[in-house]
């Protein structure tokens, strides 16, 4: 059923997110042709019976034309990148993005910018899978490139042993014949060093090829976590951040803080100014940000024009301190068009500040520091407010 919070935003709840055993057989296992020390005991699916595969038939439907039903109350283009993240949130698989969707239904908007950050944040990229897939397989080349060197030495030094039972049997049956044993041995011996020389050059260029594509790898990967406008780590590096900080902190019994931020009237400048100044401003407030941190601390895009920060070690009045000063140093920043001359405005921002409560699942740690944005928006916007609303301050 479709619901609406805060807003026009439109999301229809999966009829049932727990997912649906196939089959439970203690017996599982017994798979035809595997024994049980292959599966470790693990149930292995069997095949499905007529019946099974038609109900499953009607869920995928049920969910295809949920997802598209969305796609059109949302006004969102049916490209395959929103329509998936749709389906994957009616046929409840993924809880952390039906959480996601939500969040942003309570803001009042599930847009273009939204399904994007979703869709890069749950969904493998393809520039990624094909830039990995292309380096494994180079890889791959190579090692079989060492392997066949290694392989061709060994032969070698079969054949060198031959050489060698022949000279033991040559002059011990035939002592004429030693000199040309000899002499064929000490060829054999030569081509025998040319070639470990030859198999140690090659084996260390490959070593380098494999060192070269290491290294491509590490690039994509960065590449993949890296939001490419403003440096900072994007949405999916901020989430493995926050899983990362938040189970080092619940076995160390030590404070964890976040605080998000949200530019005010950003689509105003977008409208006014256009799409390059507002690239500007997002540009210049994560500089802002980030000179503002400690080392310890992560700053993330999460996504248009929204920054989250992740604070280990400390207490949710200690972020709120240095959520203001980021206030502040936002504030008084002042942004001049190159080619006129005019400034942009006063720039502020908001920001909702949360403490980690140990062991609490991520979602609702983001979800607290969510509604104290949504608070300081609420309160009037360039300010900061604290996970009680009854308690939140304004620096103005």
């Amino acid at each position: 059923m479709a619901r609406k919070l805060r807003g026009q935003a439109v999301i229809a709840q999966p009829a049932d997110r727990r997912r649906a055993l196939t089959h439970s057989s203690p017996g599982a296992w017994q798979h035809p042709g595997i024994p049980q020390e292959v599966t470790g005991g693990r149930m292995v699916p069997t095949l499905q019976s007529p019946s099974t595969r038609a109900q499953r038939m009607q869920q995928i439907s049920a969910h295809a034309r949920a997802a598209i039903t969305s796609l059109q109350e949302n006004g969102l283009p049916p490209s395959p990148p929103y329509y998936t993240v749709w389906f994957e949130h009616h046929a409840g698989r993924k809880p952390e993005l039906s959480h996601a969707l939500d969040l942003a239904a309570a803001r009042g908007r599930v847009t273009d910018t939204v399904m994007d950050d979703l869709s890069a944040r749950f969904f493998q990229p393809q520039t990624e899978f094909k830039a990995l897939s292309s380096a494994l397989t180079r890889i791959s080349g190579t090692l079989r490139e060492a392997l066949g060197i290694m392989a061709s030495h060994g032969a070698d030094a079969v054949s060198f042993g031959d050489s060698l039972n022949e000279l033991s049997a040559e002059a011990l049956l035939n002592p004429e014949r030693l000199q040309s044993v000899l002499a064929r041995l000490v060829d054999e011996a030569r081509e025998m060093t040319r070639r470990t020389h030859e198999m140690g050059r090659k084996i260390a260029h490959s070593a380098q090829q494999i060192e070269s594509l290491r290294g491509e790898l590490e690039d994509t990967r960065k590449e993949a976590n890296t939001d490419a406008l403003t440096g900072l780590p994007n949405r999916r590096a901020f989430d493995a951040h926050l899983r990362a900080m938040a189970g080092q902190a619940t076995e160390s019994d030590q404070p964890l803080s976040m605080i998000l931020i949200d530019i005010d009237h950003f689509k105003s400048i977008n409208d006014r100014w256009g799409h390059p100044v507002g690239d500007a401003v997002l540009r210049r407030t994560a500089i802002t940000v980030a000179s503002l941190l400690r080392d310890q601390d992560v700053a993330a895009r999460f996504g248009g024009e929204e920054f989250a920060v992740l604070l280990p070690r400390t207490l949710a009045g200690q972020a709120a301190q240095i959520a203001e000063r980021i206030r502040a140093g936002v504030a008084t920043q002042t942004l001049t068009l190159r080619t006129t001359g005019d400034e942009l405005g006063d720039i502020t921002a908001s920001f909702g500040v949360a403490g980690y409560r140990g062991g609490e699942q991520t979602a609702a740690f983001l979800s607290r520091a969510d509604q104290a944005l949504y608070d300081a928006k609420k309160g009037g916007r360039n300010r900061v407010c604290g996970e009680q609303p009854a308690r939140a301050q304004r620096w103005a």
